[in-house]
């Protein structure tokens, strides 16, 4: 993982790189300032999964939905023709129902195309983290699992 100063520093480096996924870590508070900021300053397409994912699930049942959750992504990011999109609300990938390692997948369909995601977690020690440990949604990954370049939301 490489720890970048800005976004614009962030997708130079991108090119290189087998999976081009930014994630900017950021606290619940502050983050829709940072995805205001990173959808002015860089007039980046805006893509809030929670809303767009839910609503292509709602007609499946509750539980099959994990077997289409990945195509469904996928679709959704199909929509957009630009070469950077933001993903924000990315919670619903965190449902325990839906079986979906949220990392993995993001990492997925960064090879393909630059994707700047907004990850309300924390970073300490080589670990990511999303929500706290006695949360069903908890997620930690260590240094291994960490091949993308993060961004701080206060250096946006």
């Amino acid at each position: 993982m490489l720890l970048c100063e800005n976004i614009r520093d962030a997708l130079a480096i991108l090119s290189n790189e087998y999976h081009k996924l930014i994630i900017v870590l950021t606290q619940l508070d502050d983050k829709a300032e940072a995805v205001e900021k990173i959808s002015n300053k860089y007039a980046y397409d805006v893509l809030n999964v929670n809303l767009r994912l839910s609503e292509k699930l709602i007609s499946v049942p509750i539980s099959e939905r994990w077997i289409y959750v990945d195509e469904y992504f996928k679709k959704l990011l199909n929509d957009y023709k630009t070469d950077v999109i933001v993903l924000n609300n990315i919670e619903i990938l965190f449902e325990p129902h839906l079986k979906v390692d949220p990392l993995r997948l993001l990492k997925s369909v960064s090879r393909y195309r630059k994707i700047i995601a907004i990850w309300t977690g924390n970073y300490t020690d080589g670990v990511l983290t999303y929500a706290e440990p006695s949360h069903p949604e908890y997620r930690r990954y260590k240094n291994d699992d960490l091949d993308f370049i993060m961004v701080c939301s206060n250096c946006i």
